[in-house]
This record gives structure tokens, sequence and C-alpha cells, in this order.
């Protein structure tokens, strides 16, 4: 079953840029990896340091496996530039 997964974070105001362009290097790599059907990135337009990311993956195993990698081997330093811990939130696509 398809997953969908909202990744919400902010940056912290005085490296947003960095963090903008630290972000768009790593998701080359995500939306390669197995599984991934593909990403958007949304920015609120009254916050300009808060993003959203919506990924949907072919099966929340598929994700599962990209974030264990994430975890170890593929480890980045992007939440060096949030403010806060990110909010991760994997829901499964239904017949309803």
């Amino acid at each position: 079953m398809t997953a969908k997964i909202i990744f919400d974070f902010k940056f912290n105001p005085e490296i947003t840029s960095e963090g903008k362009e630290t972000l768009s290097q790593i998701l080359v790599d995500t939306r390669k990896f197995d599984g991934c059907l593909g990403i958007d990135v949304i920015q609120d337009v009254k916050d300009e340091q808060h993003f959203v990311l919506l990924e949907s993956w072919e099966t929340k195993e598929h994700y599962g496996r990209y974030s264990a990698w994430r975890a170890g081997e593929g480890k980045t330093n992007l939440g060096s530039f949030f403010a806060a811990p990110p909010s991760i939130t994997i829901y499964e696509v239904t017949e309803i």
C-alpha cells in the first residue's frame, strides 16, 4: 500500500538559506532511493522558515529502509539547521 509521509520542520532563522541549499542537495539522493515515488517541498507563506516535505513511497517498508539508511550510512547534517526537532507522520493510502 502506498505510504505518504509528512515531514514538518522549521529552519533556524539565521541559517535558513544554508539549510535550503543542504536540503536541495540531500533530496537528490532521496528521490533516487528505491521506492521513492516523489517528494514535494512546500513553504509556509506566512513563515519563511517553515517547510513541509510531502513524500510518496511505494510502501511504508520502503520508507523504513530509507529512514534506516539515513540514520546510518546516508546520515546528513540537515538536523543542525532545524530550529527544533521535526515532526514526521506516516500515512498509508486507503481504499475509502
